[in-house]
């Protein structure tokens, strides 16, 4: 399966990166205005389970608490391409791999 590459999906920031616009982190910007802490994880079992490097990056392993510090995006990341039948919702949630190039 064809790994997502772990921007934010409003302004493409990256972890401890800028995106697109004006940074919306007000830490960021009194303590480092040159650092943000961009596109984030903070699911708790990334931190009991390091070694998956797959959280995140695939449809059937999604991070369910991904933050952007740049523009305030959250959600579930990555988004599915356009809008996913129930069947298929249920079966990535069960851990299904869909084929590569499988669109809903």
């Amino acid at each position: 399966m064809k790994e997502t590459k772990w921007a934010c999906p409003k302004c493409g920031a990256t972890p401890s990166e800028h995106g697109r616009n004006e940074c919306r982190d007000m830490i960021s910007r009194l303590h480092s205005p040159d650092r943000c802490l961009g596109f984030v994880c903070e699911c708790c079992e990334c931190v009991e389970d390091e070694d998956d490097n797959e959280h995140g990056a695939t449809l059937a392993k999604p991070c369910h608490a991904a933050v952007c510090w740049h523009c305030g995006w959250h959600g579930t990341f990555p988004k599915p391409p356009g809008r996913i039948p129930a069947w298929a919702k249920k079966a990535l949630e069960a851990g299904w791999t869909p084929p590569e190039g499988w669109m809903p």
